[in-house]
């Protein structure tokens, strides 16, 4: 909605508590500075629909983070929505996002039998992450938008709404020449009846992460073990695809950064 939707609505004669309570369900996209406040109240909307606009934009920047917050490395001050890692190798450190990466889709592998059981692996391009992180103890922080129910706007696959890191499983991924797997799936039969079965996450590819709140929609979350070398990513499965959040760790450059 813009102002002159609310302009709009007020000439059609809808009542003040009824244009108010569109105003409190749509993203803003009002202009508030002085000026148009003055248009405003001479185009003849009430004081009350008026200020309904400003709060409901004051809010907004609040939950989403205003113009300049993103370049802070203040974890407490709410920045894009998304995960970031906390790069405390650098000097001065700095609160870096991750970027999605796009599933490759799934692959399939195996016969079904006990010996050779289907497994079903999510395939994620690329032998290698594009985000080195440096520490083998790194602390990440996630930001929602509370009044969106949308997970971060980062990366490209649909996923259903989500507002805690719990909802999201820290993986390692395994590097196949040109790619990284996760397995997500696996089944077995014998003699044509069903023997095992297991739709989700591998609980042997599954790494626990501890979590704290800091205020509404800011958490912090980080790995209860040191990691090792390796690809790692944090997933999000749900609604018609997968969030995957990867990065690298390498010892041999967190050894260096040591020294």
């Amino acid at each position: 909605m813009s102002n002159g939707t609310v302009l709009s609505l007020g000439k059609a004669g809808l009542s003040e508590e009824l244009i108010i309570a569109k105003i409190n369900t749509e993203p803003c996209g009002y202009d508030v500075t002085t000026s148009s406040i003055i248009a405003l109240r001479g185009a003849g909307l009430s004081d009350k629909v008026i200020s309904a606009m400003v709060i409901r934009c004051a809010s907004s920047s609040q939950l989403q983070g205003v113009a300049g917050n993103d370049s802070s490395s203040d974890p407490r001050v709410r920045h894009t929505p998304g995960i970031y890692v906390m790069e405390s190798w650098l000097t001065p450190t700095a609160l870096q996002p991750i970027k999605a990466s796009r599933s490759g889709g799934i692959k399939t592998s195996g016969n079904g039998s006990i010996v050779f059981p289907l497994v079903e692996k999510l395939v994620v391009p690329g032998g290698q992450s594009r985000m080195p992180v440096l520490a083998s103890n790194p602390v990440f922080y996630f930001y929602f938008n509370p009044s969106d129910q949308k997970v971060s706007g980062f990366g490209s696959e649909a996923s259903e709404g989500t507002q805690s890191p719990d909802e999201f499983s820290l993986v390692r991924l395994k590097t196949k020449k040109d790619a990284r797997e996760l397995e997500m799936g696996r089944a077995s039969a014998y003699g044509g009846s069903l023997v095992s079965f297991r739709k989700g996450l591998s609980l042997k590819s599954a790494i626990k992460f501890d979590v704290q709140e800091m205020e509404s929609g800011i958490y912090r979350a980080s790995p209860i073990s040191p990691l090792e070398s390796g690809e790692y990513a944090f997933v999000y499965t749900g609604g018609e695809g997968s969030r995957i959040y990867d990065f690298s760790v390498n010892a041999a450059s967190i050894q260096a950064v040591a020294r």
